[in-house]
């Protein structure tokens, strides 16, 4: 561990008691200090207040919390948390307020066009459903209300809070929950706000009115995105640099999310932390449990070295939502594997201190311990993957605001199953870095379908590939600027390959490619030599191939699919070509459909094959950092540390890994693994972090090969280096 670093870059294990209002009812603080002990943790997050106080507040207006009668449950936690140790953020919510407040200050909420305060998910009206609700007066829930950034409740009131609990109490630094309100979707029309602090800054802006919807042509649309990300930024500055007055070595952390439509500004947002924290805590209906670790890979590809906690609930996102009942011991395991995989470290949460299913804390404890145990191994300094799909945000805000075709999501999702069941370690790039050194660190860079860029990025692209780089893209990808405006298409033909032709027909159904005669031999067509059509997608970017580049496939227009009778092509051949192939020193492979999106809507393993293939070419044979031969499904990821190599492997072979939540561990078998060693090492030392065993090793060369008997949740192989 470097002498100079800072506590929050030690951290490697968090911990939180979301308290509710009845917990000082029943809070035993002694038992959540020995469970503290059991998950062996550096910390914890204690709720303060802001919303309620869970301390004996002066401040007026800041309401203490319905039950808290003379305890100072914060301070007492606090106290229990500084006899371990352990570093303590106090938990602020700014997102609501109650009605005193409200009756005191209308002018600190949210406010719509009639003067109303406006509820957004944060403050939700319990109280407004009377009758499926306790009729006792202990049970019974109050309405809260929405608070406005540019108000003086965010920007002196809780300034006040902070000021009052660092003062009281020996806190490491403060914690926001559910703030910014960005923190994993674009901005909205929900955050139009009517409050005369937002109205008189807009109108400063030199606006009268506000956009009636989401329209990324419209420049009032583009300036109001821009209004609601620097007034969150004003606030975010304003709390770091309050902080660091109170006490220069605290910390201010706000709430992020791993999603691929956060609405943050990523480049300003990471310049004002010191830690991160990633509140991705589980899975919705019918998400995959790699949802986990694409979430991992967001934040780790905009933290700038920056350590990243991730926010695990114990607790279920199910439909209905029960947030008091515990996930079952194999879904808290791989869920957790798949953030600690991709780079981030643990931060366990529970909702209340008095517990009513106690089924979690077991898993928890164990899971915990033993990321205790390899520590060292996960101290990482970089990724080894070479491969990179490129994301941005943008594409996502646009998506939302105007119902997009194909959808960026499913596109995304795609090109990530498809890297899993290549059993290919990747990255994720943010488009904003494809103009900076980072673009070096990759081999291989993938444009999913509809991503789009800016004109600097195009370019740098057009530098990647011509210094050796191999790029695969499908249907629209890189087309459009970050607000959906058409490139200069010759660019943008130029670097692809292909001339464009028309603008992409309507959806289509039923439809094929066929392959060419004379290509059917070519390695992008590998593993199709039974078959002379592949399925094609839904959308079709309509082009032509350029002199140096090569066609392998052209188009079967949609015929139809019943009765039996008239299912039968054009014996034509349509001449309009479909997946192409370039090399200038790097290579290049365009799909002119959607065929990322495709294999997510429906899994059909030609399109997997054939966007394998395309990497697999562009790549030039060279072998990837790690292999995995084997069956069953894994997400494997490499990493190196100051000493030492690590390959995770988690094992998704579940049958609930779209459903969830996973209630049965299904151990994969044999798996063989090749890794080359970064240049320069020597193995002194092999070990399965899991299994807690030696293995045997054989090395040829930089090739290290390494056989791993099984796989039963997450093993971490760790390949010290002298």
């Amino acid at each position: 561990m470097r002498s100079n670093e800072s506590w929050f870059d030690k951290v490697m294990r968090w911990g939180q008691v979301n308290l509710k209002e009845d917990d000082p009812l029943t809070l035993d603080v002694d038992f959540w200090k020995r469970y503290w002990q059991r998950t062996k943790i550096h910390g914890v997050t204690i709720n303060a207040g802001v919303g309620v106080a869970y301390y004996p507040t002066k401040i007026p207006l800041h309401r203490k919390a319905k039950f808290l009668g003379e305890r100072d449950v914060f301070g007492e936690l606090v106290a229990a948390a500084r006899q371990l140790g352990l570093r303590v953020l106090a938990r602020l919510d700014p997102n609501w307020g109650h009605e005193e407040l409200y009756k005191a200050h209308p002018d600190w909420f949210l406010t719509d066009a009639e003067g109303k305060p406006r509820q957004r998910g944060q403050a939700t009206p319990t109280a407004s459903e009377p009758q499926f609700l306790s009729a006792t007066p202990f049970a019974q829930h109050d309405v809260l209300y929405s608070t406005c950034w540019n108000s003086p409740f965010h920007r002196e009131f809780v300034l006040a809070v902070m000021t009052e609990i660092m003062e009281r109490y020996d806190v490491d630094g403060f914690f926001t929950n559910g703030w910014p309100p960005t923190n994993w979707h674009p901005v909205d029309m929900s955050l139009v706000c009517y409050c005369p602090h937002c109205l008189e800054k807009w109108r400063k802006r030199g606006h009268e009115r506000y956009p009636e919807k989401p329209d990324p042509s419209d420049p009032l649309w583009r300036d109001f995105v821009l209004f609601v990300q620097e007034s969150i930024e004003e606030v975010q500055t304003l709390w770091t640099e309050h902080t660091k007055r109170l006490k220069p070595s605290a910390v201010f952390i706000w709430n992020s999310h791993g999603s691929l439509s956060t609405g943050l500004r990523w480049e300003k947002f990471v310049q004002l932390a010191d830690l991160l924290n990633d509140d991705s805590q589980g899975r919705r209906v019918g998400e995959p449990l790699w949802v986990s670790g694409r979430c991992g890979k967001v934040m780790m590809a905009v933290a700038e070295g920056k350590p990243v906690l991730r926010i695990t609930g114990v607790w279920q996102l199910g439909q209905p939502l029960v947030r008091h009942i515990a996930k079952p011991a194999a879904e808290t395991t791989l869920f957790s594997a798949e953030a600690v995989a991709n780079g981030q470290r643990l931060w366990w949460h529970v909702l209340g201190a008095e517990l009513y299913d106690r089924r979690w804390l077991e898993p928890v404890a164990d899971y915990f311990s033993w990321l205790a145990e390899i520590e060292p191994y996960l101290r990482n300094i970089e990724s080894l993957a070479d491969v990179a799909v490129v994301w941005s945000p943008q594409t996502f805000w646009l998506g939302s605001w105007t119902n997009m075709q194909p959808s960026p999501t499913d596109a995304f999702n795609g090109w990530y199953q498809v890297l899993l069941e290549g059993r290919i370690p990747f990255d994720l790039l943010p488009e904003w870095k494809l103009a900076t050194e980072t673009i070096r660190r990759y081999k291989v860079l993938i444009l999913p379908s509809q991503t789009c860029l800016r004109q600097e990025s195009l370019d740098a692209l057009k530098e990647f590939v011509a210094s050796g780089g191999g790029l695969v893209a499908c249907f629209e990808a890189g087309t459009k600027n970050l607000w959906g405006e058409k490139h200069d298409i010759g660019k943008w033909s130029e670097l692809m390959g292909v001339l464009r032709v028309d603008e992409p027909p309507p959806p289509l159904r039923h439809c094929y490619l066929r392959i060419l005669d004379q290509q059917s031999s070519h390695p992008l067509l590998n593993g199709f030599d039974d078959t002379d059509i592949l399925p094609g997608a839904t959308y079709l970017s309509r082009v032509e191939k350029a002199e140096d580049t090569e066609a392998l496939c052209d188009f079967v227009p949609t015929y139809p699919v019943h009765p039996p009778e008239k299912v039968y092509p054009d014996p034509k051949q349509t001449g309009l070509p479909l997946t192409f192939c370039r090399e200038r020193n790097g290579r290049s492979v365009y799909l002119a459909m959607d065929f990322d999106a495709a294999f997510w809507r429906s899994r059909l393993p030609d399109h997997k094959r054939l966007l394998l293939n395309a990497i697999n070419w562009v790549r030039k044979g060279e072998p990837l950092p790690v292999t995995v031969i084997g069956n069953g499904l894994l997400d494997v990821t490499i990493w190196r540390q100051e000493k030492s190599v690590t390959v995770h492997l988690v094992n998704l072979n579940t049958p609930n890994l779209f459903g969830g939540p996973i209630t049965e561990i299904v151990p994969v078998g044999r798996q063989e693994l090749k890794v080359a060693l970064p240049e320069g090492t020597k193995p002194i030392g092999v070990k399965l972090l899991r299994a807690k065993s030696d293995v045997h090793v054989t090395l040829q060369g930089n090739e290290l090969t390494v056989t791993v008997p099984q796989v039963l949740d997450h093993e971490v192989v760790a390949i010290e280096l002298g």
